[in-house]
């Protein structure tokens, strides 16, 4: 679970694919103290990964909304 003071800046393009094939995802985050970190997965579990990086933006969006 991301806690409240990191924010996902980056997400790597869903489907992407490294030129072997094996699936790939990146996600870039940015702690409110400066750190960056990029998280990487492989295979299914860049899929699992893009998968939730989505969520946690798509949920930060709509809670600012309301």
């Amino acid at each position: 679970m991301l806690s409240k003071d990191k924010d996902i800046v980056k997400i790597s393009p869903k489907d992407y694919a490294l030129s072997n094939g094996v699936d790939y995802c990146c996600v870039g985050l940015k702690s409110n103290e400066g750190s960056n970190y990029l998280v990487q997965a492989y295979g299914k579990e860049a899929r699992e990964l893009h998968t939730e990086a989505i969520m946690i933006v798509n949920n930060a969006d709509h809670n600012l909304q309301q």
